[in-house]
């Protein structure tokens, strides 16, 4: 009990450190926020502009946020609640993006919170998957 107890808490100690990460980010100026996209796309040696780059990390940053929130609600209530795990994300996504109503250069839109979504969406499909091959691992074994 007390290891699943640990679990559970590092599970959740993980979702708010992400969330932490995409507050900071979201309150860069869009000055640095552009600076450091454009860094990124030089040092990878990115064929397209930072309007990919920075459209990407919307994607994956919420893509991330939302496999870490499915397993804390794993770890919390024992099976896969993947409703739940899109709508605490996609509130998160909005509250960003409203957030960035009050950061200098920065707005809030719409787009950038279906691209937010659509990482949700994405990381629930591949832990929906990931989840089917398991369960049908287990029944194979058992058999």
């Amino acid at each position: 009990m007390k290891n699943k107890n640990l679990c559970t808490a590092v599970s959740w100690t993980a979702v708010i450190t992400c969330m932490v990460i995409i507050f900071c980010l979201s309150h860069q100026t869009a000055g640095d926020s552009q600076s450091l996209s454009d860094r990124f796309a030089f040092l990878l040696k990115l064929p397209f502009g930072s309007f990919i780059v920075r459209k990407g990390a919307h994607f994956l940053e919420f893509a991330g946020l939302c496999t870490l929130v499915c397993n804390a609600l794993y770890r919390s209530f024992g099976y896969f609640r993947p409703i739940l795990s899109f709508a605490l994300t996609a509130a998160y996504a909005a509250s960003d993006e409203f957030h960035q109503l009050f950061i200098e250069g920065r707005a809030c839109r719409i787009f950038d919170w279906f691209v937010d979504c659509s990482g949700t969406l994405a990381a629930l499909l591949v832990l929906y998957i990931i989840a089917v091959i398991i369960r049908k691992k287990n029944r194979r074994s058992l058999r």
